[in-house]
């Protein structure tokens, strides 16, 4: 197959790397320092276990210089969306699918819900520019299990002994054009799953992220930091569980019961989420739909979040200081 990924950073170089490894033909859209260096010298990917393998691929900053694909994969903060999606319309068939890789809660996460009233996610695509572009694709989300950093100019650090992405959108009608396609991707130490309702994934990736990528940006700690602090980690467990309840009012209930696997000593990733990692280098944070989108749909359903209502102001605070919101 001819796969391109749009957004070639931490994740993205890390996904193109493994589908490489297994045979597929891979492109890379990336920009800056990150493409010249892949351009020259590789995409190089670093193990955990000590192993590295560099692939040599196709990149370039404009995605219709790749020409067209079987599978787009974008693995874009939210951000950056409505202004590469234009970029793409030049390569895309009426049958290209495209899968959005990306933290926090998909623009279509309404879609196909009947529970009263119907989440408003109008906040994470205020203009329709996403789906304006999306138009007649269907909607599908990636949600990622993978701890990646660019630690410097083509070069990512991958730090998971195992890696897991779930593929799915908001019903089974979803999936069923790309099912088959991704049983092909067959990949070392990584696993693709397809599932008809990627919802309660989402939620289960999103209340680890809530949970510690907003103290890391206040503080500069890594996950591990702030679990492992017995001050900060009772404001992190504040958090998750506050989302819990958030979750739980949509009909994903069930999730609050992880948070002593989660919010325990030992627990955390050995470096800055990367809301975090964002902010230490001025690039757009994922404020929106990772925080403040809870904290609508919360308001929505008239429960209090106490936690995130103080934590989010000070991280709008931050991240405008910054520039970066």
């Amino acid at each position: 197959m001819r796969i391109m990924i749009v957004g070639a950073g931490a994740v993205g170089g890390f996904l193109a790397s493994a589908i490489h490894e297994a045979g597929h033909t891979v492109s890379l859209v990336a920009r800056g320092t990150h493409l010249h260096a892949i351009q020259e010298h590789g995409l190089k990917v670093l193990r955990p276990n000590g192993k590295s393998t560099v692939a040599h691929l196709a990149a370039d900053a404009d995605p219709r210089v790749l020409g067209t694909q079987d599978l787009i994969i974008t693995t874009l903060k939210a951000p950056a969306l409505p202004g590469v999606l234009p970029r793409l319309n030049d390569i895309l068939t009426p049958t290209t699918p495209i899968i959005t890789a990306m933290n926090g809660v998909f623009w279509w996460y309404a879609n196909g819900m009947t529970r009263t009233p119907r989440p408003d996610t109008s906040r994470l695509d205020p203009e329709g520019l996403i789906a304006g572009h999306l138009h007649g694709k269907t909607c599908l989300g990636m949600v990622v299990h993978s701890t990646n950093e660019v630690i410097e100019p083509g070069v990512v650090q991958n730090r998971s002994s195992g890696n897991r992405f779930v593929v799915g959108g908001p019903s089974t009608n979803s999936v069923d054009g790309v099912r088959d396609m991704l049983s092909q991707l067959t990949l070392s130490d990584t696993v693709i799953e397809v599932v008809d309702d990627v919802r309660p994934n989402l939620w289960h990736k999103l209340l680890r992220n809530l949970s510690t990528a907003p103290i890391s940006v206040l503080t500069g700690a890594q996950a591990f930091g702030v679990i492992n602090d017995a001050d900060a980690s009772e404001v992190a467990r504040a958090l998750f569980l506050e989302g819990a309840a958030v979750a739980a009012s949509h009909g994903f209930a069930g999730l609050g019961e992880d948070v002593d696997a989660v919010v325990s000593p030992g627990k955390g990733a050995r470096q800055k989420p990367s809301m975090s990692q964002d902010i230490d280098k001025g690039r757009p944070l994922e404020i929106d739909s990772i925080l403040r989108i809870v904290q609508d749909f919360a308001r929505q359903s008239d429960l209090s979040t106490p936690a995130l209502d103080t934590v989010l102001s000070l991280v709008m605070l931050r991240a405008r200081t910054a520039g970066c919101y």
